[in-house]
């Protein structure tokens, strides 16, 4: 896998957690990196501004992470991905098109596995398998997709889907209503019970975020287009997940069991075939070896 060359990035979504480790990885010295949130200001250009021509013909790579839910947050204000995100993606997608087909920005844009796929069919979900979201934060994620295709077949647009896992091992708020492993890492460092949906058996793809971020580093360094998978490739129980950090912090998880949302996928795998063979990436980090990784950090702060 050759190394990307030196690219002008722009970054939406600025002020995520996922973005901000996006743009700390990409920034200067190896790339010139440009955040943008909806609110400017401190550092972050306004999400809209992304709009003008003349500040889209500063970028050679959009990611596109600017994304106003969660899965829980989606289910709980229904119809705001469809007030704020979709609109403006369409606005973006049409003002890529009115570049010169010589001069085509890429846009590298983030969606989901798990929710946009639902429950895998028996094995793990390819990029070619009928999508059945159970959430409207999939059904959302699916309606983005599906613009960026019309409008990048129709317009020839550089367009990248990537249907992310559950990227892990980096920071997270603990306010953040997302993300099993940080948070039972917090309760089992700390002592503090931690609530889970349903009772355990709930299968999910879990990929460490230095693979991640190389996976990233591939899509620069390629000039492919479509709609790839992006995951470890492999899936662990939850009461697997937390038995191994258990073994980490040293100590017994306390759980309080909560019926799992009926919009909360219950079996997600990812076949990550398609994008190892278009890139040559492989992940790196199992996860028993990426939990101890972000124990050791999180003991450490």
């Amino acid at each position: 896998m050759s190394a990307p060359s030196a690219q002008r990035i722009f970054v939406t979504g600025g002020r995520g957690r996922l973005a901000s480790l996006v743009a700390d990885h990409f920034r200067a010295p190896a790339h010139a990196v440009t955040l943008f949130s909806r609110q400017g200001g401190h550092g972050f250009h306004p999400l809209e501004s992304l709009l003008e021509p003349a500040v889209l013909a500063g970028a050679d790579t959009i990611f596109h992470l600017a994304w106003s839910s969660l899965p829980a947050t989606s289910e709980q204000q229904p119809g705001m991905e469809q007030q704020h995100d979709l609109p403006f993606l369409e606005k973006l997608l049409a003002a890529l098109a009115t570049n010169p087909a010589t001069r085509r920005v890429r846009l590298v844009f983030f969606s989901t596995g798990g929710a946009v796929y639902g429950n895998a069919p028996g094995r793990p979900s390819r990029e070619d398998d009928a999508c059945q979201p159970v959430g409207s934060y999939g059904r959302a994620k699916l309606a983005a997709e599906q613009l960026i295709a019309e409008r990048a077949e129709r317009d020839g647009l550089h367009c990248t889907v990537l249907r992310i896992s559950n990227p892990y091992g980096y920071p997270v708020p603990s306010s953040r209503a997302q993300g099993l492993i940080p948070h039972a890492l917090r309760c089992g460092v700390n002592g503090q019970t931690l609530t889970l949906w349903g009772d355990g058996s709930a299968r999910k793809d879990f990929l460490y975020y230095t693979d991640f971020l190389s996976a990233l580093e591939a899509v620069l360094a390629g000039s492919f287009t479509g709609t790839f998978n992006l995951g470890a490739g492999e899936s662990h129980r939850i009461d697997e997940v937390i038995r191994l950090i258990e073994g980490e912090v040293g100590r017994p998880i306390a759980l309080q069991h909560s019926q799992a949302p009926a919009w909360d996928v219950h079996d997600s795998r990812l076949d990550h075939g398609k994008f190892c063979a278009a890139t040559g990436w492989s992940p790196q980090v199992p996860l028993a070896e990426g939990l101890r990784r972000a124990a050791a950090g999180y003991a450490a702060h």
